[in-house]
Order: structure tokens, then sequence, then C-alpha cells
């Protein structure tokens, strides 16, 4: 055996019993033995074993009256303290760097700051695309898809206090770079929930689409907004294309790795 297989070499026994932990946070709920040993794949009495030990160690917990298990206050622990190490922008970084590469446009990430919706890194195409977007930038609410986004998400009135700041200092307001009103608003956000995505097609800049989709966190809270953009006669806008879907599912990806858990 070489050295490298000597350091890669793990306890057998640890990976299988992590399979019914791992059984127990896929379902997000409480499971019986007989539940948990069919979808670790082992049997019943090995199950049991194993959650034997899992319990003096506070990872699963069982249920006086029902007897099924759930995860225990040390698994718990586990995932806080994971979380509290974790940073969604340095999560998301090779993310988007492989999203990047593999649809050959420009992909940003972008998060709530102080003035707005805020770029915080851009990764580049092959092709890179002349507009003024850079880290830094602050993106329009309803007049770019990214906005959109953080506006069909967040709490609501944050989103009103920031449109109203764009309405008064004169920002263009909407796509069509005209006021909207406030059906158009809700209609607009509606579609963007309803999709899990928002686009932009040759607005706010001339030549350039754009399509940007959600990220969240463990607490169902908007955590980044990833964007895609690219030239318009390169760049497939629709709902369930090819790039709205490598979109959706590198978003989903990071949301995952963030802990979030969809509602059913």
């Amino acid at each position: 055996m070489t050295e490298k297989n000597k350091e890669r070499r793990g306890i057998g026994a640890i990976e299988v019993g992590g399979l019914i932990l791992n059984a127990l946070v896929s379902s997000g709920r409480a499971m019986s033995l007989g539940d948990l040993a069919r979808e670790s794949g082992m049997p019943a009495s090995k199950a049991h074993a194993y959650l034997v030990s899992f319990g003096k160690l506070g990872l699963v917990e069982q249920d006086v009256v029902t007897g099924a298990y759930q995860l225990g206050p040390f698994a718990l622990q586990i995932g806080l303290v994971s979380l509290q190490q974790m940073s969604p922008v340095k999560l998301a970084i090779p993310e988007i760097t492989r999203l990047a590469a593999a649809t050959d446009q420009t992909v940003a990430l972008a998060v709530w700051g102080s003035h707005g919706p805020t770029v915080v890194y851009i990764a580049e195409s092959s092709r890179p695309i002349h507009v003024n977007m850079h880290a830094g930038s602050v993106m329009s609410m309803l007049g770019t898809a990214t906005g959109l986004v953080f506006s069909a998400f967040l709490p609501q009135a944050l989103v009103d206090k920031v449109i109203a700041r764009e309405v008064r200092d004169e920002l263009v307001i909407g796509q069509a770079g005209v006021q909207m009103t406030t059906q158009d608003i809700a209609s607009i956000l509606a579609e963007v929930r309803a999709q899990g995505l928002a686009r932009a097609q040759g607005l706010p800049i001339p030549g350039i689409n754009a399509l940007s989709a959600p990220v969240f966190n463990h607490a169902h809270a908007l955590s980044l907004v990833i964007t895609a953009t690219g030239p318009k006669g390169s760049f497939d806008t629709a709902w369930n294309g090819e790039l709205a879907q490598a979109l959706r599912t590198s978003a989903s990806s990071l949301s995952h790795q963030l802990g979030h858990m969809p509602r059913p």
C-alpha cells in the first residue's frame, strides 16, 4: 500500500454510520427504526446499534412516546458552529467561477449592502462584456435582474424603503426606464417568485441580457444573488433554457450548502 493510500484510508464503521445521519438530514423529520434501516441499506439490528451509540453522543435522540429518532442537541451544535464559520461569499466564488466557465457567460455575485444590492465579485467569461459593473456597483432594485431578485425575496418594508429612495433620487425605475405602477411592480415580482429567477432583456443596457437567481440560508432568508450576463445574441433568457437551468442548479447547490431546506 502506498503512503498516499494510507493517508486516504478511513474508518468504515464511521462511514456506514454516517448513512443513518444522512438519512435523518435528508428527511428533515423524525424517522422510525425501520425507515432508517431501509434508507441506510442495513438490517434494523445494525442500525439500532449505531443509533444507541449516536444517542450517547447526543447526535440523535429518541422520542419516548413514538419511538422515532431525530437529530439530537450535539448535531444541532455542530450545525450551528459550521454555519457561523461559513462565509456565503467565500463559498459562492468557486461555484460562480465554475458556472462562468461552463456557460461562457460573465457571472456576478451580489449581496445586500448599506445602499442596496451590491456587487462583490465578478467571474469573467472568455468574452468579457463591456458594461459599467464592477465590485462595489450598486444595482437598481427594479431596473436590473439582480435588483428584482432582492425586491422579490427581501422583507417588504426594507424593499419599499430602497425603492422609495430610487424614486426620490430619480434613478431609473423599471426595465423600460419609466415609472411603474404598484400593480406593475407586484406582477413582475410575483413572476420572479414563481420562476425562481429574474431576467433583463436588453435593459437597462442595450444589447446585454441577464438572469439572476436567489441563494437562501438555513433561516430561509435571502443570502446573496447570482447574476449571469452576456451579449443578447448569445444569451438565452428563456425561463427553462439551459442557461436558466444551470443558474438554478448553482443557486440551489449554494443554498443547500448554507443549510437551506426548501419548504414543502
